[in-house]
């Protein structure tokens, strides 16, 4: 699928293109999707810290699991997301900071949809700077060996910080984890520089604003117009959504789905058939 969105247009129709990576799945089919039981409006009841040290994983990091996840034989889509740089910590006594924005705050403040099949995993990066590409590539190993995941069904999404990690990670490894990515005020230019129209073999719905002082808005349209000029292999789905006269703060409207782009619900169309999975 391309679909391509210039800057401070909204969504263009699309356009199927061929190509034998990711998946289109119309209409959200569901047969590889779970039944989610009825929820208790309380979806931070199923929201739970998971501080470094106390699980095999690398970082701390929160989860979020829907209602009925106990149910035996189901598999879930994950959504990783990733922080943006202000909510570094140390995995533990800082771990809270991660629900300032993104899912973990929808899910902290009773305002996530509860029918939504994911689950939901949110790592703290420790230290300075991003997170790392390598980080992103074994969190997810590490959920998919720990959790009900279905590894074709496995999506990324970060804002400012954790986008550009998300676009490193993505220059770095393509489609042999994810199906589909929404970086949110990031910076993909380095990944297009290192992988070039292999890019193009993953979904990317990317948003930013333009008076974004903080991360150029041309670190989204940059990459995404790059992308969606390639040809071998043609794009499966290319596509952004520049707010116009906004700032850093692109990723509040995006994801609270104020600014009436679904990205959940977009994520759903997509799987990764082709993704490596783990033993």
């Amino acid at each position: 699928m391309l679909r391509v969105i210039v800057p401070m247009v909204c969504l263009l129709g699309l356009v199927q293109a061929s190509i034998g990576q990711t998946i289109f799945v119309n209409d959200f089919e569901a047969s590889d999707l779970p039944v989610i039981a009825v929820g208790n409006n309380e979806p931070s009841s199923r929201h739970t810290p998971m501080p470094l040290g106390s699980t095999a994983a690398t970082q701390g990091y929160y989860e979020y699991l829907p209602p009925g996840y106990e149910t035996q034989g189901q598999e879930y889509p994950l959504l990783l997301f990733i922080h943006g740089l202000g909510e570094n910590g140390d995995g533990d006594s800082q771990l809270n900071r991660v629900l300032a924005n993104g899912p973990p705050r929808l899910i902290n403040n009773e305002s996530w949809q509860e029918d939504l099949p994911f689950v939901v995993l949110s790592p703290q990066r420790s230290g300075g700077g991003c997170t790392s590409s390598n980080e992103i590539r074994d969190f997810i190993d590490y959920a998919l060996l720990n959790y009900d995941i279905n590894p074709t069904r496995v999506y990324l999404t970060g804002l400012s910080c954790g986008a550009i990690g998300s676009w490193n990670y993505l220059g770095n490894n393509t489609n042999t984890q994810i199906a589909a990515m929404v970086p949110i005020a990031g910076n993909g230019n380095g990944a297009f520089n290192n992988a070039g129209c292999e890019l193009a073999t993953v979904p990317i719905w990317a948003f930013h604003g333009d008076n974004d002082g903080v991360v150029g808005v041309g670190g989204t349209t940059g990459p995404i117009n790059n992308i969606a000029a390639c040809q071998q292999p043609r794009p499966v789905d290319a596509s952004m959504v520049i707010y116009p006269g906004v700032g850093h703060n692109s990723w509040r409207r995006t994801y609270d789905l104020s600014a009436g782009h679904d990205i959940y619900q977009w994520f759903l169309n997509f799987r990764n058939e082709n993704a490596i999975t783990i033993p």
